[in-house]
């Protein structure tokens, strides 16, 4: 596979040319990896199951571990998982940010589950750049970590680039990341955290007391 390298300065839009571009990609579902506010991440439409089969061949993923989805706003999050006050809640405290929430799909929603995987995990990241890229494509994004199963996740977009070379159609070398995972909560009903990440437990315990 030819992979084509677009790099930005950290913290910077892509130019529009390439942000078209790019967009047209996801929709079509062809493979980036990508900047994100915590690491760099594998991706691309969640809406065609042949692409998201192909994120878990690249990155050596166990199918039965299901894609989060990244998404650009609360709206467009409420298309695609059933909302709830602790999703409420705890979305107003911290996105966009290092959190994502798990919530039973909507009808909609229910395209990028399967049998096996009968929740979502959604995210808003902190990253305008991507997430001006994520509008502009107009599909929710599967996504992943973008490292090898059991190998560390990659901050770097130099690294990224050199470990992605061949295997994906872009990469979006934006500098570096902030290095930490997301959070996950199970917001479906009382707050569950699955996972302590960038945002700590007594944050989120914080933003969801009361419910």
């Amino acid at each position: 596979m030819k992979t084509k390298l677009i790099r930005t300065p950290a913290g910077t839009p892509l130019p529009s040319a390439e942000l078209r571009e790019l967009a047209e990609a996801a929709r079509q579902g062809r493979l980036l990896v990508f900047p994100t506010d915590t690491v760099y991440g594998l991706g691309t439409t969640g809406l065609i199951k042949a692409s998201s089969r192909d994120i878990y061949r690249v990155k050596r993923r166990d199918s039965m571990k299901p894609l989060p989805i990244l998404i650009h706003s609360i709206e467009e999050a409420c298309r695609w998982v059933q909302w709830t006050p602790a999703a409420e809640a705890l979305a107003r405290s911290f996105w966009p940010g290092a959190l994502t929430l798990v919530l039973p799909p909507t009808p909609d929603g229910r395209v990028l589950t399967s049998a096996e995987q009968p929740s979502l995990a959604v995210r808003v990241p902190d990253h305008a750049a991507l997430r001006d890229l994520i509008r502009e494509s107009g599909v929710p994004w599967a996504s992943t970590s973008a490292n090898l199963s059991g190998m560390p996740a990659l901050t770097d977009g130099g690294r990224a680039a050199r470990e992605f070379e061949g295997l994906v159609d872009y990469i979006w070398d934006g500098g570096a990341s902030l290095g930490r995972e997301s959070s996950v909560v199970d917001a479906s009903g009382p707050v569950r955290i699955l996972r302590e990440g960038a945002i700590s437990r007594e944050r989120i315990e914080q933003a969801s007391a009361g419910l």
